[in-house]
């Protein structure tokens, strides 16, 4: 039960998607709650159970395990909850086929539609998704007309986006609302924690220190932590490889184009042999060989001087 004292800070981080998990499977209402904070529906709804409650021993170590929490409410619907630290490029398609994927598997074989209930995804990022609009914190796609937008044509699929960062720059929320925006980014600062008077953020600090004397759970989220780094470094040291071979096979592009262009200038054609000798060569022969054309009589000679 809540109490008047927030806790001190805990040993884990609440956006490692793995904490998040082990603490919101437990504690339904509390999840409730931030669902909530999110939709700020007139009807509050109620998770009455946890769809994918498991987090298998694998999934700390796994680079692309997605740690999406998938419950169901009162009414039946499915909501999608997932925390997402770090950019993606395939992120938007991954989130729209998981949704996709929500509605498709609730149909049997010889059902009809009218039995199909609405899939809503709730993504909390930890950075700005669209920066280009500093304005605008929280994003609700369904899908409605263009020209009409009060035009639904269905919600049975909806995404409800909330880039928090910049919700916490731009205040104006509802009180609880604030809380579990600062609890996710900052429950390790205690003097922050402190100011929280949200009973279920505060019960959520509570829960979390106890996880954190769980060995096994720290352990783990620490392996998960270490493997996210592990892939963003792998993937910034790809990323420069990448640009620096794309440098260099400008570079070479460049000094083909060059060659080919000085050798039909001065002898007016380019033998299939020689073609086929600059196509395998590399930019330091290239380079030289434009050299040579200054002071070659014959084609041979650019390639060959001493023959």
């Amino acid at each position: 039960m809540p109490s008047d004292h927030v806790a001190s800070a805990p040993g884990l981080r609440l956006t490692n998607d793995l904490v998040s998990k082990a603490l919101f499977s437990r504690h339904l209402h509390l999840l409730s709650d931030l669902i909530n904070a999110v939709l700020q529906w007139p009807t509050p709804i109620a998770v009455v159970k946890i769809l994918n409650p498991d987090i298998l021993p694998r999934h700390a170590n796994g680079k692309r395990i997605v740690m999406d929490i998938l419950v169901r409410d009162a009414t039946n619907a499915v909501f999608i909850i997932e925390m997402q630290v770090r950019r993606e490029e395939p992120w938007p398609e991954r989130n729209v086929y998981y949704l996709a994927r929500g509605l498709s598997e609730q149909l049997q074989a010889g059902q009809d539609y009218e039995g199909l209930r609405p899939v809503i995804g709730i993504s909390l990022l930890a950075h700005d998704l669209f920066p280009e609009y500093p304005h605008q914190a929280l994003w609700r796609l369904a899908l409605r007309d263009e020209q009409t937008p009060a035009v639904c044509f269905k919600e049975a699929l909806q995404l409800h986006i909330m880039e928090l960062p910049k919700a916490e720059r731009l205040g104006d929320l509802p009180p609880e609302l604030r809380a579990w925006i600062a609890c996710l980014l900052h429950n390790l600062d205690e003097a922050a924690m402190k100011q929280i008077t949200h009973p279920p953020v505060q019960e959520t600090l509570q829960h979390l220190q106890t996880l954190s004397a769980d060995e096994k759970l720290r352990w783990a989220a620490l392996q998960h932590d270490i493997a996210m780094l592990d892939e963003r470094t792998a993937l910034k040291r790809a990323t420069r490889q990448g640009e620096q071979a794309g440098l260099e096979q400008g570079r070479r592009g460049n000094a083909v184009t060059t060659l080919n262009q000085l050798l039909l200038r001065k002898f007016g054609h380019i033998p299939a042999p020689i073609q086929d000798r600059m196509a395998a060569a590399d930019l330091t022969d290239l380079q030289q060989w434009t050299l040579n054309v200054l002071d070659a009589n014959r084609i041979e000679d650019v390639f060959d001087p001493a023959s």
